[in-house]
């Protein structure tokens, strides 16, 4: 990459001016007045479920999504996957290659809930795009870890690319270089993304982190990223993500929300206790997330069809005015999650200052 950073970073703002120019305001599905919405051109559609537009996209997804950590077992992930068609749903997201892997096996052997159903968004793992790690990157390793995808899932061509930036492993020394994201860095996704893209491998881009400055900038200078991923649970709008859903949607950008249950925190567990544990509070929480009207979708972990089932009530339930059991679920599941939050999210106060 002979280029100056600021000049490279010119260009490709200058190149990717189609791009923002291209994008088209999509009306939501769950907007009663809109007459306009073609319900025949939203995958796996459903009546029930509600749909979103995922950003500059121009694609509608579910409010909720599906993602990884559902177990190892390929039957599981066969049944969950089942059950969430028949919910309409449509949009699943993976991080983990093993996850993708087992996704994949499982979209491979189900009747009813195949590729064919899924808009798919997927990471680089075990690649991570902080600086911490970026003299390790290469836009030969980015895309061989595109084509692993791929292969993953047994088809040519995927619907999102988002590159992780801080996931907590061995090795992470510091939180200021592990939670930051560079123009270096960047200016290398976007070159593989529309490497990738013209060969017909992927459709869009988008990017998950834990720190909002990192968003920050990819909203302002990076028009080629039509989706930003992040934890929101209790941390949105007090914590300085309120502005960014702002300039979100100023930029015409998806929001996906993870982890609303905290990786169980919400319920008074630890991450590896919640497994196949059922909490009818999901519902409320749900509920309360998906009022959020800047979110795209959101993204609660779920091992089991049962899972599934409680948290599709706060999608059917969102419109309906609030009640005294949704006001003490969120309040028990807020106090359960400040009190137990572990060591390795401390990275969360950092939305304090965002």
């Amino acid at each position: 990459m002979a280029d100056s950073p600021k000049s490279r970073r010119s260009f490709l703002k200058t190149t990717s001016a189609v791009v923002a120019a291209a994008s088209t305001t999509v009306v939501s599905a769950d907007d009663k007045k809109a007459q306009s919405v073609d319900t025949s051109k939203i995958l796996n559609y459903n009546p029930k479920m509600n749909y979103r537009p995922l950003g500059k996209t121009g694609f509608m997804i579910s409010e909720m999504a599906l993602g990884g950590h559902g177990g190892k077992a390929v039957e599981d992930r066969v049944k969950v996957l089942e059950k969430a068609v028949e919910l309409g749903l449509n949009y699943v997201d993976n991080n983990i290659d093993s996850e993708c892997d087992l996704y994949g096996q499982a979209m491979a052997k189900t009747k009813s809930a195949g590729r064919d159903k899924w808009f798919i968004g997927f990471a680089s793992w075990p690649q991570k795009i902080t600086s911490e790690y970026e003299n390790e990157l290469t836009p030969e390793g980015m895309m061989q870890k595109i084509e692993d995808r791929l292969k993953s899932y047994h088809t040519d061509t995927l619907d999102m690319w988002r590159p992780v930036g801080a996931t907590w492993g061995e090795g992470q020394k510091s939180i200021a270089t592990m939670l930051m994201v560079t123009h270096k860095t960047l200016d290398m996704v976007v070159e593989v993304f529309e490497k990738a893209k013209k060969q017909g491998k992927v459709r869009h881009l988008g990017v998950s982190a834990h720190n909002p400055k990192v968003f920050r900038r990819v909203l302002n200078e990076y028009p080629q990223f039509s989706v930003i991923i992040f934890p929101y649970l209790f941390l949105t709008k007090p914590f300085g993500g309120d502005s960014l859903l702002d300039l979100a949607k100023e930029k015409n950008v998806g929001v996906i929300g993870l982890k609303p249950f905290g990786a169980g925190t919400t319920f008074g567990l630890r991450p590896q206790e919640i497994k196949g544990r059922v909490d009818n509070r999901a519902a409320s929480l749900v509920k309360q997330m998906l009022s959020e009207k800047r979110l795209s979708a959101i993204i609660p972990g779920v091992n089991i069809p049962e899972q599934l089932e409680v948290n599709i009530q706060g999608v059917y339930n969102k419109d309906k005015p609030v009640t005294p059991k949704d006001e003490a679920a969120f309040r028990e599941c807020k106090e359960n999650y400040y009190a137990h939050i572990t060591p390795e999210y401390r990275w969360l106060h950092g939305w304090e200052h965002a």
